[in-house]
């Protein structure tokens, strides 16, 4: 990482419904963030995607509330642990961009291992 408030940032993976290049403007301010089509996983069942993100130590942002808040809740209740899913309500690009660099500015990935976060 380039950036110090960036160092200890949580990894992120970006659903599909998340606005693609908005991985590549936060990678160029040093953070860690990947988009599902960037890793082959578009049209990938949600369980799929938070399976691949639990096994890659990222937090997982989506618009997706109905589907992923219950299976972080799911999660705790079997015990198993996840790094976190941030979710928000539609936003435009700057206002989203806006957000999740704050929240990559202000929360530690240990702040968010089996938390929900919204935006």
């Amino acid at each position: 990482m380039n950036t110090e408030m960036g160092k200890n940032a949580p990894k992120l993976l970006l659903d599909e419904q998340i606005w693609k290049y908005l991985a590549k403007l936060l990678r160029e301010q040093g953070f860690d963030v990947i988009h599902v089509n960037e890793v082959n996983l578009d049209a990938t069942p949600d369980e799929q995607i938070m399976e691949y993100a639990v096994g890659k130590h990222r937090a997982v942002v989506t618009f997706n509330v109905r589907d992923y808040v219950p299976m972080a809740i799911q999660y705790a209740k079997d015990g198993k642990e996840h790094y976190g899913v941030v979710v928000s309500k539609e936003l435009s690009h700057g206002e989203l961009k806006r957000r999740v660099t704050k929240l990559l500015e202000n929360v530690t990935a240990e702040e968010l291992i089996n938390a929900v976060r919204y935006l």
